[in-house]
């Protein structure tokens, strides 16, 4: 579509994928988060206006939904693929093979379902899941109650503090659950 969105998923000027500093990837994934959230308000904005247009203009908005739409999905890419370098750079390593976990020297074998939940969540960075969401994306098994899903969730966040794991399983209501990467000290260690 526009030469906007293949600009995005190459990156922005200064980005370097190489760099062996936490608080780089930390850097542009704080930017492009601003810019998803940006776009998002912008194709609020405009679908809400859309239907009040003149049809040829309705069309003319159309092609401008899908420019941003396509700028989103860039910087969506781009914002996991720094997510990923982060978790490089932490040392956090997911051995799909025996369900293991290694971060910084330490080792847990997780449950299989422990794992996939940690592996989906870490795969989708600074999304926001409902309980019911969660069972269905991370298991493809809808039934399991939401109470079990809770379980797991307290689970997977004493694993990630045994692990020091610099990052937090957090709940907002009306947003559901997200793996949040924390600024903290231990982030400092890496």
């Amino acid at each position: 579509m526009s030469s906007r969105a293949p600009k995005a998923s190459r990156g922005l000027v200064g980005e370097n994928l190489e760099t062996a500093h936490w608080e780089d990837a930390r850097h542009w994934m704080a930017i492009y988060g601003d810019l998803l959230r940006f776009k998002a308000g912008l194709l609020d904005r405009i679908r809400s206006e859309v239907p009040k247009l003149h049809p040829a203009a309705q069309e003319a908005a159309s092609t401008d939904l899908a420019i941003v739409e396509d700028q989103m999905e860039g910087y969506q890419q781009r914002f996991e693929l720094w997510a990923k370098r982060l978790w490089d750079l932490h040392g956090l390593l997911l051995e799909p093979d025996g369900s293991l976990v290694r971060h910084q020297g330490r080792e847990l074998k997780l449950t299989n379902r422990e794992f996939q939940l940690l592996q989906f969540l870490l795969e989708h960075p600074g999304r926001w899941y409902s309980a019911n969401q969660l069972l269905v994306r991370a298991w493809g098994d809808s039934a399991l109650s939401p109470e079990e899903m809770r379980n797991y969730i307290r689970r997977l966040r004493k694993l990630l503090v045994e692990l020091e794991v610099p990052a937090q399983l957090v709940n907002r209501p009306g947003r559901g659950y997200s793996l949040v990467i924390s600024a903290t000290e231990q982030t400092a260690k890496a």
